[in-house]
């Protein structure tokens, strides 16, 4: 049996779920902050970076992806230490770049591990989820085939929705098709979001206030999980700990033994996203 390693991207938030597993390499993402770049997570924590977009509303933070190299890196440590094969997953590539970049890194490299390269179609917890998986079924003695074909289903087997409490760094840096037609913060929308089955994030709805926007957005979560009998949910934010904790009540109010995960969006995902956003998903597990 092949000695497999799993490779995610720092986008995932898989940061902080407290995973202490073995088998797992993260690579870094990078924040770009004026004259300054940082380190996803290891350098710049959730908790530092949206207190510093709070006290400079004028900030317009940048993400960047890790150096081929750094890659390259993880790469070569993992050959030496034994792995015969890595699983790269990363964010979902219609929103940035390391999935190309990846791909390449697999077709010229000439060590012996062997490298096998999925877009996860997700972003944030729930690209943190798919990593999750894979993890846990390299621990119950998985072929890389067998978890690249659960993982390839699993992908797009849920909903991504988000509620986003202010425009601006969505528009700035250029990540919303068709953000113009929002007018942005100007008309205080807050429009729901979703990560399609392509790894696009299009426009669902646009709503007038935040409380309408959860309630809407959580309405849409429960109506896809009422006939549902193996599912996980997911909750996430940037930095809106009361906008979480509203959506994640209403959700376990019907679903009290559901499995769940929380975490903040990680501050490379944040550059995108600002202060304020929420998000949750679900993954059906059914065919599992």
């Amino acid at each position: 049996m092949s000695k497999i390693a799993i490779i995610s991207t720092s986008t995932s938030s898989i940061d902080y779920l407290n995973i202490n597993d073995p088998n797992l390499r993260i690579a870094r993402m990078k924040i770009l902050m004026g004259d300054n770049e940082y380190n996803d997570f290891v350098e710049l924590s959730a908790e530092n970076f949206y207190k510093q977009l709070k006290e400079d509303t004028s900030l317009v933070p940048s993400s960047a992806m890790p150096a081929i190299g750094e890659v390259i890196e993880l790469i070569e440590e993992l050959e030496e230490q034994g792995y015969e094969e890595v699983i790269i997953i990363t964010i979902s590539s219609k929103l940035s770049g390391p999935f190309d970049m990846c791909q390449m890194i697999q077709k010229q490299y000439e060590g012996s591990i062997k490298i096998h390269v999925l877009d996860s179609l997700n972003a944030a917890i729930s690209e943190g989820f798919i990593n999750m998986e894979a993890l846990r079924l390299i621990n119950e003695g998985k072929t890389s085939a067998e978890i690249l074909e659960y993982l390839t289903k699993l992908r797009t087997a849920r909903k991504q929705y988000f509620m986003v409490d202010n425009l601006r760094l969505f528009v700035a840096n250029g990540r919303l098709s068709g953000a113009s037609g929002f007018i942005g913060s100007m008309l205080k929308i807050k429009p729901i979001l979703e990560v399609n089955n392509e790894g696009k994030i299009v426009s669902l709805e646009k709503i007038r206030t935040q409380k309408k926007a959860l309630s809407r957005m959580t309405e849409l979560l429960l109506e896809d999980i009422k006939d549902l009998d193996d599912f996980i949910v997911t909750f996430i934010s940037s930095d809106n700990k009361d906008g979480v904790e509203y959506v994640k009540s209403h959700v376990l109010e019907q679903h009290p033994n559901v499995i769940f995960l929380e975490a903040p969006i990680t501050p490379v995902v944040g550059c995108h996203t600002g202060v304020g956003t929420v998000g949750c998903s679900y993954f059906d597990l059914s065919k599992k």
